[in-house]
């Protein structure tokens, strides 16, 4: 009996710590009123949630001109040797920087999250701190990158307050980019090693998208430190909401939790809220990321977890409908084959400048986590 006392007991605190470590974040994006929040200034792992800025950085050199879309990207050995989510392309295939980014968004690619931060910055530290200074110019004050996929780096970190600014730059500064967040999946070439061009469909992890009216963005996360990670949003009666839910345990736990948050978020008037630049932090807050891994990945863990593939999940809840497939649109191409880098770009190049202070309105100061400044080497993961 006390054996199964103290089990029990044990249950309890692990679940209760799934409980507590939860934030959450809902922001409606048109007008940057936060709706509801939990714990929205605690520090935690980004995961994949990572490529939202990459995104973002990659957006602003191509808006500045530094970069073009059909510019080439050239996958490197450091890029080819990343861990999953992955292309797999070969060392030197070439697709453009458009194809690129849209396989960054929708298939989370490492590999390829890799060779855009080289082709932009010429390194992944050089991109890393390119994601700081957006970082700092957008108010994401308790926010550090070290790498432009999310693999697990102890010192990459962010909140759902930061991502909330991120999301709503992404929404205001960059709409033309929307049809890529808001795809189920996409087709892309590869190159068998008969050297035959083949065409696959690799779906998103956002079960959103094809399962909640309105549905349009934006990514999802997962390491074992950082749990499931996920920002979505959905647009209804021209409002567009979106929510950021981390830490979660499992794909299904993530869409549905985000999936009520957006819906209550509907149900609120448009004065509802508060700017999230007036949001400011509980005086208990985390200062130092939780790592989820002895929860999360365990073996016992692992097996008793629902891990559909993507595209083939199966979710009964009354804040999801059934799946409605959607035609995939989003296609990409292998441009050929380079044995050797630096990628060629034409010249002139414009000269890369630091980003001014972000136009969206004034930050509310608090005090900020102590963090170290660094510049991450080349072959961190």
């Amino acid at each position: 009996m006390r054996r199964f006392t103290a089990f029990y007991a044990l249950v309890l605190c692990v679940l209760s710590g799934l409980a507590t470590a939860s934030p959450h974040l809902t922001i409606d994006l048109d007008s940057g009123r936060v709706l509801s929040q939990r714990q929205a200034f605690d520090v935690w792992h980004p995961a994949s949630l990572t490529k939202l800025m990459t995104a973002y950085v990659a957006f602003n050199a191509l808006q500045s001109g530094e970069i073009s879309p059909d510019d080439p990207v050239v996958i490197s050995r450091f890029a080819s040797r990343q861990p999953p989510s992955k292309m797999g392309y070969g060392r030197g295939t070439v697709i453009s920087v458009e194809d690129a980014l849209k396989l960054v968004i929708i298939k989370s690619a490492n590999d390829v999250s890799v060779a855009l931060a080289e082709t932009i910055a010429g390194s992944v530290g050089a991109f890393a701190d390119r994601m700081n200074a957006q970082a700092s110019r957008l108010g994401m004050k308790d926010s550090r990158f070290a790498n432009p996929h999310g693999l697990h780096d102890a010192r990459q970190v962010v909140t759902a307050h930061d991502l909330g600014l991120l999301l709503k730059a992404l929404h205001k500064t960059y709409p033309q980019y929307r049809e890529w967040f808001s795809a189920a999946g996409i087709r892309s070439q590869h190159r068998t090693k008969k050297k035959k061009i083949i065409e696959r469909i690799h779906y998103s992890y956002n079960l959103l998208l094809e399962r909640y009216r309105g549905a349009d963005g934006f990514k999802t996360g997962f390491v074992c430190a950082s749990g499931y990670n996920f920002a979505g949003s959905a647009t209804r009666a021209g409002r567009r909401i979106a929510a950021i839910v981390l830490g979660r345990d499992s794909q299904t736990t993530r869409a549905v939790d985000a999936a009520k948050l957006i819906t209550q978020g509907f149900e609120l008037p448009l004065t509802a809220g508060v700017p999230i630049e007036e949001l400011t932090p509980d005086a208990n807050r985390r200062t130092s990321p939780r790592n989820m891994r002895s929860v999360l990945c365990t073996p016992e863990a692992r097996a008793k977890r629902y891990e559909p593939g993507a595209g083939l999940a199966v979710i009964k809840s009354p804040w999801l409908g059934e799946r409605i497939k959607q035609e995939i649109t989003v296609r990409t191409v292998l441009q050929g084959n380079r044995k050797r880098r630096p990628v060629t770009i034409p010249t002139p190049r414009p000269q890369y400048t630091p980003p001014k202070p972000f136009e969206g309105g004034a930050q509310t100061a608090h005090r900020s986590v102590t963090l170290p400044t660094f510049r991450p080497p080349v072959g961190v993961n």
